[in-house]
């Protein structure tokens, strides 16, 4: 009753859950089409993933899954070899690999991966030296 009152409702309101009330968890199905087609412009124009999910507060995994429904050509961000060698150096210097990413617009792991196969040994958690 209380929360009826907070809620604005008259007492003995039924609230609906059926799903066609709910709003879709489905991101194509919340996604207008135009909107869908904006972002895969973007991103065969050269935007990154980070900024699109940033951009439209979408997840990773969800902007990948719409780019490639959508037929769009997927895209290796991989680190160049001076970017590499720069990141190593910031990590070196003790920049968090989030702070890194951020850097160069990519992603956590993309960085993570690259200090990986350049052999660079990893800090423990929380960002101190031993």
């Amino acid at each position: 009753m209380e929360l009826q009152k907070l809620a604005g409702l008259a007492p003995n309101t039924v609230v609906s859950n059926s799903p066609s009330e709910r709003p879709s968890r489905l991101l194509r199905r919340r996604l207008d089409p135009v909107l869908v087609a904006e972002i895969v412009e973007k991103y065969q124009a050269g935007a990154t993933t980070p900024s699109l999910c940033t951009e439209y507060n979408i997840s990773k995994g969800g902007l990948l899954k719409l780019l490639r429904d959508e037929s769009a050509q997927l895209r290796c961000q991989r680190l160049t070899d001076q970017q590499v060698r720069a990141a190593t150096a910031l990590y070196g210097s003790g920049k968090s690999l989030a702070a890194i990413a951020d850097h160069f617009d990519v992603s956590y792991n993309g960085v993570r991966q690259a200090l990986i196969r350049a052999g660079v040994e990893r800090r423990p958690r929380g960002g101190t030296h031993r």
